[in-house]
């Protein structure tokens, strides 16, 4: 195990970082494949296991990784994890979703052992998807570039191709952002805090991107 993961379990001791800490817990998963649009049947099979994820500010699932079906669903390969962004005191308390079955659309995962990363510090971030409420490109980046400077934080943004994503009340439109020319402080607090709306199933949860290219 390196520096930036630890694993989960009994052998957990008491947390030491600040609650505005945020870390990513990667669990192993076994299934065959997810259906489109699963995102929310799956953060609310997670929130049945852990039920204070849904209390908790800035928390979610990040989006997964896995083959595209034919019919536009996801493949549950070797590689594939369950990850979850969640207050470093709360590592402890997401190990009970080990060894949990899930029923997502149809399809049962098997979750297996959990890890933890710490957040990294890089100048570049990026999200697959980010909503603010806007569809039109020019007043969302400005809506991203306000939330941004709230914060106090400064960077280049670049967005990609507008794509369709469903959050718990229904359609909404998102987009691929890259935020560039991040200080190191400010990387850390927009990972911390996320950007726009959808949290919970991956909007606007920001990791690290090791090339400045636009986002696609």
């Amino acid at each position: 195990m390196n520096a930036s993961a630890g694993s989960l379990g009994p052998g957990c001791g008491p947390a030491t970082a600040v609650l505005t800490e945020m870390v990513d817990v990667a669990f192993t998963v076994a299934g065959d494949s997810l259906p489109r649009d699963f995102e929310w049947d799956l953060f609310r099979e997670v929130t049945r296991v852990l039920p204070w994820l849904a209390r908790t500010p800035r928390t979610g699932i990040l989006p997964l990784k896995g083959p595209r079906t034919a019919e536009g669903g996801t493949m549950i390969t070797h590689r594939t994890r369950i990850v979850i962004r969640l207050p470093r005191d709360r590592v402890c308390s997401a190990s009970a979703l080990e060894r949990s079955t899930l029923r997502v659309g149809g399809t049962s995962l098997t979750v297996g052992e959990g890890t933890f990363r710490k957040h990294l510090a890089t100048p570049t971030l990026y999200s697959p998807r980010v909503t603010a409420g806007e569809a039109d490109e020019a007043r969302f980046t400005a809506l991203i570039e306000e939330e941004i400077a709230a914060l106090g934080v400064s960077g280049r943004i670049i967005c990609g191709r507008r794509v369709e994503v469903e959050l718990e009340e229904g359609p909404a439109t998102a987009f691929p952002v890259a935020v560039h020319d991040l200080r190191d402080v400010d990387s850390l607090l927009l990972q911390r805090a996320g950007l726009g709306r959808g949290q919970p199933v991956g909007c606007g949860l920001l990791i690290p991107h090791k090339t400045i290219v636009a986002a696609e």
